[in-house]
């Protein structure tokens, strides 16, 4: 484990999939799923860790790119989740310390999980009072597709469900999913349904669905917050990404074993700023294609009051 702090935050960064393992403010945990140091992946295996090389599903582990089909190797059914079963968040990560900056490295080969190019990404944490900021950026050998994100679940009470949280989205449309979470392909408005956030409001159910945000891509914006009513903690996330991903952990359960103790459903909220799942996939969702030259980058930052 690797120690960021300032004068009210204590961060715990694992290798295992670069995570934020532990996030402790003004004296409280607030960052869960992580297993022990030890036995990391015993919790949620994404809990904090960086994802890719494409977060989210895709449909039928497979895309068109440049006039070919790409084949990947599936982990959900015929369907692939989060890079694969050994994608980012199960493979260990070099590190370098800079001060109250810790940077991971880690070298994806041309093929892995079935992605073609060599891809090279760094993820970049600083810790500066009450900010933690994550800089993820990529570089390719041949034309790939690149979707990273930190899959950190929260909760600002430091226990019992998230449900009762406050959250506000600044995103005025959602992705529209099937009954198996894959994106059916469309853009919607979320005026008069479930999925506005628009305004603060009380979390109240469960939900795994990804909010178009407000603002351009590439430009750092606020994406996100999250309240706890009853103490007024707050955390608001900032991203340059166009997408926020929320899931309120529902597939938790006591046999999952998280540092703090067995984990159970609804316990935190799961904040993934990134693009949308299943892009590759869809010719008017924005585009996870990055070619040699470019440089693919997502900040993003957590801001505690």
């Amino acid at each position: 484990m690797m120690e960021l702090r300032s004068d009210s935050i204590r961060v715990l960064l694992h290798p295992q999939g670069a995570r934020i393992a532990s996030c402790v403010v003004d004296g409280l945990e607030t960052a869960f799923g992580a297993g022990p140091a030890e036995r990391i992946m015993a919790g949620d295996i994404f809990a904090g860790a960086v994802c890719g090389r494409h977060a989210g599903r895709i449909t039928n582990a497979q895309f068109p790119l440049d006039g070919a089909v790409v084949k990947l190797r599936a982990n959900v059914g015929p369907h692939q989740l989060h890079g694969g079963d050994i994608g980012f968040h199960a493979r260990r990560w070099d590190y370098l310390r800079d001060g109250n900056r810790i940077t991971f490295s880690l070298m994806s080969n041309d093929g892995d999980e079935g992605f073609p190019g060599q891809l090279e990404a760094t993820a970049a944490y600083e810790l500066q009072g009450t900010e933690l900021s994550l800089t993820l950026e990529a570089r390719c050998t041949r034309p790939t597709v690149v979707n990273l994100t930190n899959h950190g679940y929260w909760n600002l009470a430091g226990s019992g469900s998230v449900l009762g949280h406050e959250l506000m989205m600044p995103g005025g449309h959602v992705f529209p999913l099937n009954d198996l979470l894959l994106p059916l392909g469309e853009i919607c408005d979320v005026t008069g349904t479930r999925w506005d956030f628009r305004q603060p409001r009380v979390i109240g159910e469960d939900y795994d669905n990804c909010i178009l945000l407000d603002g351009v891509r590439g430009e750092m914006k606020h994406g996100l917050m999250l309240r706890d009513p009853a103490s007024g903690r707050q955390l608001d996330v900032w991203t340059s990404e166009n997408c926020m991903q929320f899931y309120t952990a529902i597939h938790w359960q006591p046999e999952m074993t998280g540092h703090l103790g067995p984990l159970q459903r609804s316990m935190a909220l799961a904040i993934e700023p990134q693009n949308v799942a299943d892009a590759p996939n869809h010719a008017g969702f924005p585009s996870s294609i990055l070619r040699p030259g470019e440089i693919y980058r997502n900040r993003m930052a957590w801001r505690f009051s």
